[in-house]
């Protein structure tokens, strides 16, 4: 409700103080009800070879509605034209190898992890088919790495044409 400023006896400084008031009551309850993990934001950018940005996010921030628990972990993922392979790397400290399950398709990886009072979960889109049952996992010191053989080697970067 609407009060004149100039009919109170310090003006408009009891008003401001009671708006700094509420303020602080909110952010306080605000604070408070984060829980005692730290809250985790992140993105990644990265240029791949065809020049085109890849930007990956990472952290337990999602939006409203989701599982405030589970943490989204920092992952990278590149194609090895070399080997003909698809490699993720993917940061997730605080857990054991057993606690970890990667499921393949054709065309996604997820990766889930639970234990230890920690949650992760992320979804990675393969780039071109791959063979799941080639799969092979390997974790060490809180940092997952997955190698997936891809189905057909990767695409001609185009067709070279002559300078006249």
């Amino acid at each position: 409700m609407y009060r004149d400023w100039r009919k109170t006896e310090r003006g408009i400084f009891d008003e401001l103080e009671n708006e700094f008031e509420q303020m602080n009551e909110l952010m306080s309850r605000m604070m408070t009800s984060l829980g005692k993990d730290p809250q985790v934001y992140g993105f990644s950018i990265q240029v791949g070879p065809e020049g085109i940005p890849h930007v990956e996010r990472f952290g337990n921030v999602l939006p409203v509605g989701k599982d405030h628990d589970l943490r989204e972990p920092f992952a990278t993922s590149i194609i090895n034209e070399k080997e003909n392979e698809f490699n993720i790397t993917a940061e997730m400290p605080g857990i054991s190898k057993e606690d970890i399950e990667v499921n393949a398709t054709e065309n996604e990886v997820v990766l889930t992890a639970e234990g230890s009072g920690r949650k992760y979960y992320k979804s990675i889109a393969a780039p071109s088919p791959v063979d799941p049952d080639s799969a092979k996992a390997k974790y060490n010191n809180g940092v997952l790495e997955v190698t997936l053989r891809l189905k057909e080697p990767p695409r001609s970067k185009g067709k070279k044409i002559d300078i006249e």
